[in-house]
């Protein structure tokens, strides 16, 4: 269990990415299900903090969470982790489709 407290609240920026473009889908058509489990990620978090409202405040050291609310926390950190994941991989595949082909053949 994290000692810090946070808010559960997303910070500004840290939503879901827009939806691929078709664009981006026909040479990279995982994006769409990278973008789904984005946004499952982000209903998932808000949902577990609707379920256990102390999370979204800061921890008290008198009162310790109950163990369904630890997982829940746990939860929520590691979709955060993978949310940042999925979002790396986005940028890079992006970048990639806007690298210059370096392949040219002479002929």
């Amino acid at each position: 269990m994290s000692t810090t407290p946070r808010s559960r609240r997303p910070a500004p920026g840290t939503l879901p990415p827009a939806a691929p473009t078709p664009q981006e889908l026909v040479v990279t058509p995982e994006l769409a299900v990278l973008a789904a489990l984005q946004h499952l990620i982000e209903l998932v978090s808000l949902s577990l903090v609707a379920s256990h409202p102390e999370l979204a405040s800061e921890r008290s050291f008198l009162r310790p969470l109950d163990p369904q609310a630890v997982l829940a926390d746990q939860l929520i950190q590691l979709g955060a982790r993978l949310a940042r994941a999925t979002t790396r991989y986005r940028v890079a595949v992006i970048a990639a489709l806007h690298r210059p082909d370096t392949d040219d053949l002479p002929f």
